[in-house]
């Protein structure tokens, strides 16, 4: 009897488990640093800052006015966060959020404020 007992109450935990899933999202997890292909599709049509600003607004505010993010795309850098204004989507792999110290390790000062990274498709 105890035996039954333990099957039911793992049976119900599993099913519990898996509507929970299912109501967050179908199991999906979103990642705070990349906004994908798939996500950028979404939003045809937008300019990237557009993009961001609706899927990862806290990118755009950096260590604040004084140290904004800086923005590269293709692994070249374009410039402050004036340059999202300026970039159509359509041809967007991904956009990569890199906070203060990751950006300071992987391109040196000046990017202490973090970097927004876009990669684009290959022509």
């Amino acid at each position: 009897m105890r035996r039954r007992s333990y099957r039911l109450a793992a049976i119900v935990i599993v099913a519990l488990a898996s509507a929970c899933t299912a109501a967050a999202g179908g199991g999906t997890r979103r990642n705070a640093d990349v906004i994908t292909a798939e996500e950028i599709a979404e939003f045809a049509g937008f300019n990237a800052r557009e993009v961001v600003q609706r899927l990862r607004p806290a990118w755009l505010r950096g260590r604040g006015a004084a140290d904004p993010p800086v923005v590269f795309v293709d692994g070249i850098r374009m410039g402050g966060l004036e340059v999202l204004n300026t970039l159509q989507t359509s041809q967007f792999r991904e956009i990569r959020h890199r906070s203060g110290p990751d950006a300071t390790t992987l391109y040196g000062t000046g990017v202490g404020g973090g970097t927004i990274e876009i990669r684009t498709r290959s022509p």
